[in-house]
Parts: C-alpha cells; structure tokens; sequence
C-alpha cells in the first residue's frame, strides 16, 4: 500500500479520520505517510517538503499532517459529475496540504511547487497499490484538469490567457466542423439511434456494476457495450449534423483555420513553459469537457430552484443553499 500511518499511531485507528466541524469543513485527526509509485522529474521532487523518520528508505515518502479540509474543492452544482469525496478522496487531502505549502512560496517558485502538488495528486489518483481509493482513469484526468487550471489562474497567468485562447481556438474550430460536416439531417434516424444509444449505455453500466460481484475476466462485454454505445451517440450526432448557423451568422473556414493554429501555438506554449509535460493536454481536456460540465452546471441550478419554491414559503426561507454554497444566509 501506498499509504501508511505514522509510528505510535493508537492501535484502534484502522485507517485516515476526519472531524465534521461544519457542513462544508473537515478536519483531517489522523497523520498519514503517502508515498508516489512514479517518481518525480527531479526539479518538482526537489521542491516537494523533506520528511523526517520516514516509514522506510525504499520510497519517497510525504507526511500528510492533521489539519482542515473542505475535501474535494469541486462546486455544488457540479457534484452530479465529481462527487466532493469517494474514490479520491486521500488523493485530495493530500492535494489540499503540498498545495498549500506552494501558496505560501516565494513568487518564483509557486507555479512549480504547484505543479508539483498536481503531480502528486495525479499519481495518487491512479496508483496502482491504493485499492478502494484508485479513481478511473477518466475522472482522474478531469480532476487533474480542474486543479491545473486553477494552478494557472493563481501562479501563470500568460499560461492561463494562452490556456483559455487555445480552448477557445479549439471550440472555433469545432463549430466550424459542426456546421460543414456529417450527412443529411434525419431527424427520425437521430432520435432512433440516441435512444438506442443511451439503451445499450445503461445496459453497459449495469453489467459493468455486477462485474465487482462477479468475474472481473469479464470485462471484455462492458467495453464491447460502451464501444457500441459510443458508436450509436455518434451516429445520433452525425444524422443531426451539418448544425445551422449560431445566430445566423456561420463561422468562416478562415476563423476555423486561425482557431487551429491558436490551439496548437496555445497547446505549445503551455508545453514549454511548465515542467509537467501533461500540461500541453489541458486546452484539448477543457475543450471536450468544459461544454459539457457548464451544460450540467445550468441543469442543476435550474432544477434546484425548482425544487426550492415549496421552500420559499416557509417560514425560515432560506436560499437554495444545498448544493450551490454552504453557508446559510444572515437574517437580519
């Protein structure tokens, strides 16, 4: 295991603790030791916190002290996509600690204690020896993606403008496609195919549940009923496609080629400037993802309203504060 807790720890402890001091705030009461299986460049490892009586000499190990924790940083409205604990949380708790000691770095050397803060997130999340607490690979790529624009939000921000024309290039350049391509519009046709598509989609994530209980050697069936998923959703895209105009006014094939070539010299930049090579993956990471989480993000917020008008004519009437913040409102 790549954890492990620290000498003259109570015996009764049989793993990492937390104390709910309020809705959103934890307090991490149990010290723990964490070890990366991947090394670090040797740049980041030399900006990492150096441990004292570590468990052995055989790993590069970090000393997670006690201390708060929101848990994972991730917006109400979004909990529908990444969940504020599960699978990674020790991976965020971790996170929450080495970041915080790049927050309080000189102006120099902050984006690179950060990166290497992320670095250790990322080899947290998908560490082969953490069980229970290994993410799958897609979530821990989105979740990587989330904290690494925030590191160039708050320590680079020429790598967050090139970050943001990139993903915007991209988008350009994808709009362009969404109006030029695909077949003749069958609405019928798309409408079969999107519900077969989401058909064989829930019957993939029903057999995939039943493989923990079951033969793991089957998993060949789940990726043969998501292939053919992802296969039906595209077809349903393709027979909706070529899009109209947005607001009636299309997107020049020359706009299309200029986005192209932001999203590589955007793509580029960022590769050189930071130490993490990965990093050259965020403009293509926010380009698929971020649609897709805003649209989530504006479904939630509009079902929570929803749900919250019986409440608004209680007589405590608060604001629809389950999922968007915390913090109850002041009465005056």
């Amino acid at each position: 295991m790549p954890y492990a807790l620290p000498s003259g720890s109570d015996p009764n402890t049989t793993g990492v603790q937390l104390r709910v001091d309020t809705p959103r705030w934890f307090t991490v009461t149990t010290p723990f030791w964490y070890a990366p299986f991947r090394p670090l460049p040797p740049k980041l490892d030399a900006l990492l916190p150096v441990p004292t009586d570590p468990p052995d000499a055989d790993h590069r190990w970090l000393l997670i002290p006690a201390g708060r924790t929101d848990l994972g940083s991730i917006p109400g409205v979004l909990w529908g996509l990444v969940a504020s604990y599960g699978r990674h949380t020790l991976a965020v708790i971790i996170h929450d600690h080495i970041a915080s000691l790049a927050d309080d770095a000189p102006a120099g050397e902050g984006f690179d204690r950060a990166s290497a803060a992320d670095e250790v997130f990322y080899s947290a999340l998908r560490d082969p020896d953490a069980g229970p607490f290994r993410a799958s690979p897609f979530r821990s790529l989105v979740m990587w993606t989330g904290v690494s624009v925030g590191r160039y939000l708050t320590h680079h921000r020429a790598g967050f403008a090139a970050l943001a024309a990139a993903t915007i290039g991209a988008w350009t350049a994808g709009w362009w496609v969404a109006e030029n391509a695909g077949g003749r519009p069958l609405p019928v046709a798309g409408w079969v195919l999107l519900l077969m598509g989401l058909i064989v989609l829930a019957v993939a994530g029903l057999v995939a549940s039943r493989l923990e209980r079951l033969r793991a050697s089957d998993v060949w069936v789940v990726r043969v009923l998501a292939a053919g998923a992802a296969a039906l959703l595209m077809a349903a895209a393709w027979t909706a496609m070529p899009l109209p105009p947005l607001f009636g006014v299309g997107v020049p094939a020359f706009l299309a080629i200029l986005g192209v070539l932001v999203f590589l010299a955007g793509s580029g930049f960022l590769l050189a400037v930071s130490p993490v090579r990965r990093d050259a993956l965020l403009p293509l990471a926010l380009t698929v993802a971020a649609p897709t989480v805003g649209l989530v993000a504006l479904v939630t917020i509009g079902v929570l309203y929803l749900l919250w008008l019986p409440d608004a004519f209680a007589r405590d009437a608060m604001g629809p504060v389950n999922t968007i913040n915390g913090r109850r409102r002041s009465r005056g």
